[in-house]
């Protein structure tokens, strides 16, 4: 072949026949990786999308539940409290109308045991008092009898009384 023949021009040398071959090749493999890898992947990714909006949905919900249970327990926490307050303050009511009561029966207690103390104490005086009363009146009845070589029952009494009255006052 003769120089002169070849033809060197690159686009004469493109085979319309390759070109057309190449582009349906093209195509067809765009298409396949289309359908294989490009829209599962857009399926994929567009689930995942969903997933992630479904996700911050039900996290804001829980965030509302959360906020909502700690006013709840806020709430419940202060009514407990104030539950609370209101028992002790009825237990301390209980606690010192118990202790009033109790020291009201010990006061009455002792003042029926003092009152007591104080009869008895005033038998065993008047007991005491006629027992002396008695001894004296022995005793002067015996000194007059040997000093005055006698006195009148009467006389003996009354001397004796008054020294007594003078005595236990």
């Amino acid at each position: 072949m003769n120089p002169a023949e070849l033809n060197l021009n690159p686009i004469s040398q493109i085979d319309p026949l390759v070109i057309v071959a190449v582009m349906l090749i093209m195509l067809g493999t765009y298409f396949v990786l289309r359908r294989v890898f490009v829209m599962p992947y857009l399926r994929v990714m567009d689930e995942r999308q969903q997933l992630f909006a479904v996700a911050d949905s039900q996290h804001l919900q829980a965030e509302d539940v959360v906020r909502q249970a700690d006013y709840e327990s806020e709430r419940a926490l202060a009514e407990a409290a104030q539950a609370a307050e209101q028992l002790r303050a009825e237990a301390r009511e209980r606690s010192e109308a118990y202790h009033r009561e109790r020291v009201e029966q010990a006061t009455a207690t002792a003042s029926e045991r003092l009152e007591r103390g104080r009869a008895d104490i005033a038998t065993e005086k008047s007991i005491e008092v006629e027992a002396l009363r008695s001894q004296a009146i022995d005793c002067v009845d015996l000194a007059c009898g040997q000093l005055l070589g006698g006195a009148t029952d009467e006389v003996v009494q009354a001397s004796v009384d008054r020294l007594l009255a003078r005595r236990t006052q």
